[in-house]
Parts: C-alpha cells; structure tokens; sequence
C-alpha cells in the first residue's frame, strides 16, 4: 500500500514506519512537491498519483463537506490523530510511536474494506510517568 503524510506531519516519522512496514510506501508531501494544495484539490490529487490513504493531523478533513465529499468520491482513506501536545523530539517520537501501533491494525482493517474509510489513530500518553517508570538499582 501507498500511504502519503500531509505537510501538517513531521517528515521525521518516516523514517521508523519506511524501517518497520518496508513493504509498503511512506511519502511525504513535501516529497509529492504538494506542500500548500487546497484540500480537495491535494486528495484528488493524491489518489491520482496511486496513494490509498492520507496521514494528517487534520481532522477537519472529516467535517468539510467538500473534503470528506473528495474522500468518498476517490476511494481515498484519511488516517489520522489530534495533534499531541508536545514540540521537537517528544512530539515526533509521540506521532511515530502512536502510528507504528495503530498501522498493523490498519493495515489489516485496509485488507478487508471496500470504500473511504477512516482511521482514528490514538495518541500515546506523553509525561514521562505515563511512559516510563525510573528507580534507582540498590544493593
């Protein structure tokens, strides 16, 4: 499958999801030379270019009426998840993680549907007691 991550996505993910699901395709807008499209227009022309789904923080895509009328229309399925509040390194570690967890289950849902589909992925807890749990070693 082709999956193209919009511009509101850090290319920065790529890398981990090209590394873990190398069978299937990860390309960025930027790369699509399709940074600053109009929705509507970025959708008809992602499905155009042989993408079956879009990666985007945009949720709003799923409340316009002529966004969502361009999903349905092109077959395309919108994959995404709000925005995590965070910035650099833990905001694409946050959006990375969040999406390797969720595509084997997309990937296997993709499998089975026929039509536009969309796929909520949820974001993972971010303070670092909801990730990790640090003691010291004592003898």
């Amino acid at each position: 499958m082709k999956f193209f991550l919009d511009e509101n996505e850090s290319p920065a993910v790529l890398a981990p999801l090209r590394a873990v699901f190398f069978r299937h395709e990860f390309v960025a807008a930027h790369d699509e030379r399709l940074r600053g499209t109009l929705d509507p227009d970025l959708i008809r022309e992602v499905k155009g270019r042989g993408f079956d789904a879009i990666m985007t923080q945009d949720r709003n895509q799923l409340s316009n009426r002529n966004e969502r009328a361009a999903y349905i229309e092109t077959g395309l399925h919108w994959i995404g998840h709000r925005e995590p509040d965070a910035a650099g390194l833990q905001l694409i570690a946050a959006t990375a993680s969040a999406y390797l967890a969720a595509m084997p289950h997309i990937l296997d849902a993709l499998s089975e549907v026929t039509g536009a589909h969309s796929f909520r992925v949820v974001n993972f807890p971010l303070q670092a007691g909801q990730r990790v749990k640090i003691n010291p070693l004592n003898m």
